[in-house]
């Protein structure tokens, strides 16, 4: 359902940009969530005095949420005699998708201060090699005679990007009446060393009032709808709603990693004999299938989740995720056997990257080329990749949904071109991931353009950042996501996301307007073999016209090996919605062949 397409929409959207270890404070780390509630008329539960750790962020207006400690969603423990599985009805099929896990024990009994309401741990595989694993739980609490369910999902993913594993993870949680209604949302993602996006959302009548911490203050409200079904409630909608076959069932998600409410079908299929774990018997399920409606043109993937006839627990979900490979299969076991660490994880580059059907030497000096791109599971494929004055879609088939994608080299303005509208302020500001108003990024800028003269134009400030950048951030090293600019001018590692953002801010810095772009570039892959790989760099408005930069690569410019998706500000943005459209071509899987290279 909609809580495992929160995490995998963000995840899958980034992980080409390769993953972001736990920072230090994350829960898997220190054991503790915090959720900031506030809001008109909510009263909620506060830690109680001297409960383990209760100082620091334990203050007014705080929920601190412990693994392993008073009163925790957390502590699933699968120490006694599994359940024993419903005799079969039937034939059984093969185990899901391969993991080797056992059945998942008991739900932990109420303790005296606490009132567990589920604890549900899954291992996480693509096509049957574990890669992950999900801890969906929720309880009861209670604060001034009012109580209230608290929803908690962690997810944590561990994959490789040209050898280097690197692990991912994100959470969220609600807050919500016994009825089911949200009152409050909160998210953390990893983002880069020692630094994590964290958002809480407030339901004020028909309005989500967002807020952050830090630099994520002033986050965007977003439109909330009655009805919203958050992470407590989820999993009692396959008992609750009582479908018949065939029946479907409507109501609206909202996913934090974007910031969006989407509306949501649930349609239960029947009834399936299936054997879900090795070396135990088949037994009676019910199938259900749900799909979220299309966030923009981003058509968001339907899920099979099947339940235990008798329970109506949640015991194993499939999805079809091309951007992480194939079929991806979460599997209901023990919290032991889903914690196990993942030692072989899957290769990135070889699932998200595009294979070219030639090789291009010095492609990146080439003035041109002419890319003919098949894209047939989208319904408007020339609206893919972006269009500009470098990158023009022309010849376009609609039966066969395929095109020509002529793409120019730029390496500085264009002379005698048409000016372009001029840039908003969105494009100078400061904003959470593009922060440059600190006293890093301003060295970084100051540095960088300490030998050019007073007449420099925006140009040459932009191409001396690109330098700079290029020389001195480090090698690519894959432990950061998505780090704002102010970390990667303390850290001055990462990869091309973060070699973009430090980039773009610098930019601002010295008045230069600027923006990232996002889409794939050529690259040599295994074998010699040419793919285009998902890539961000940045753009800058320079003589009347956006010009695009890579600090990645240094050159002055970019060659025709690099295929824009699209861009953006990152104005007052704190969530990743402006990678809905490489989740889009990501999921659409498009196919490239070189027709024409131009020198």
């Amino acid at each position: 359902m909609r809580t495992w397409l929160a995490p995998l929409l963000l995840l899958s959207s980034v992980a080409w940009f390769v993953a972001a270890q736990p920072p230090a404070g994350s829960p898997i780390d220190q054991g503790k969530l915090v959720i900031r509630p506030g809001g008109k008329g909510v009263e909620l539960p506060q830690p109680a005095d001297g409960a383990p750790g209760a100082v620091g962020d334990e203050k007014a207006g705080f929920i601190v949420i412990r693994p392993g400690g008073k009163g925790v969603p957390f502590s699933a423990t699968a120490t006694t005699a599994p359940k024993q599985p419903v005799p079969p009805t039937g034939q059984p099929v093969p185990a899901a998708a391969g993991l080797a896990v056992p059945p998942p024990g008991p739900q932990p009994a109420p303790g005296k201060d606490e009132k567990p309401l589920f604890d549900y741990w899954f291992a996480i595989g693509v096509e049957g090699q574990r890669v992950g694993y999900v801890n969906w739980a929720a309880k009861e609490m209670e604060k001034s005679g009012k109580s209230f369910a608290v929803g908690v999902r962690y997810l944590n993913l561990t994959v490789s990007r040209f050898g280097s594993a690197v692990t991912q993870w994100g959470e969220e949680s609600t807050v919500e009446t016994l009825a089911g209604e949200v009152l409050i949302t909160s998210m953390r993602q990893g983002l880069g060393k020692d630094q994590a996006l964290a958002l809480t959302g407030v339901v004020e009548g028909k309005t989500l009032k967002v807020k952050g911490d830090g630099a994520a203050a002033g986050a965007a409200d977003t439109p909330w709808v009655e009805g919203v079904v958050g992470l407590a409630r989820e999993p009692r909608l396959y008992k609750e709603l009582k479908l018949k076959p065939s029946e479907g069932y409507e109501f609206p998600s909202y996913i934090p990693t974007v910031n969006r409410v989407v509306k949501t079908t649930l349609t239960y299929e029947g009834e399936e004999t299936r054997v879900l774990w090795d070396k135990t018997p088949a037994q009676k399920l019910l199938r259900f299938v749900t799909k979220p409606e299309p966030i923009g043109k981003v058509k968001l993937p339907a899920s099979t989740t099947w339940v235990d006839a008798e329970t109506f627990e949640p015991l194993m979900l499939e999805t079809d995720f091309p951007s992480f490979g194939g079929r991806l299969t979460f599997l209901r076991t023990t919290k032991e056997a889903a914690t196990v660490a993942v030692t072989k994880p899957i290769e990135l580059f070889n699932v998200q990257s595009i294979r070219l059907d030639r090789e291009i030497p010095g492609i990146h000096g080439k003035g041109s080329v002419v890319y003919k791109v098949a894209i047939p599971k989208d319904d408007d494929p020339a609206t893919v990749f972006a269009t500009d004055a470098r990158q023009v879609v022309k010849n376009l088939d609609d039966k066969a949904k395929t095109f020509e994608l002529h793409v120019a080299a730029s390496h500085a303005p264009a002379k005698d071109a048409p000016a372009q509208p001029a840039p908003g302020k969105e494009f100078l500001g400061s904003s959470f991931f593009i922060n440059w108003d600190n006293d890093a990024v301003k060295a970084h800028a100051a540095k960088a353009t300490a030998g050019l003269p007073a007449t420099a134009t925006a140009w040459d400030k932009a191409a001396a950042v690109e330098r700079w950048v290029k020389a001195n951030m480090k090698a690519f090293e894959f432990s950061q996501a998505m780090a704002t600019a102010d970390n990667v001018a303390k850290t001055l590692s990462g990869d091309c996301t973060e070699y973009a953002m430090l980039s773009a801010a610098m930019c601002r810095a010295l008045g230069v307007p600027s923006r990232t772009a996002l889409g794939v570039v050529y690259a040599p892959g295994p074998g010699g073999k040419p793919y285009l790989a998902y890539h961000m760099w940045f753009e800058v408005y320079a003589g009347d016209q956006w010009v695009p930069l890579d600090a990645t690569l240094g050159l002055g410019g970019v060659g025709p090996g690099h295929v824009k998706i699209t861009d953006h500000s990152w104005h007052e943005e704190r969530s990743l919605a402006p990678l809905l459209p490489v989740l889009r071509a990501l999921t659409t899987r498009p196919a490239f062949e070189v027709l024409k290279v131009n020198p």
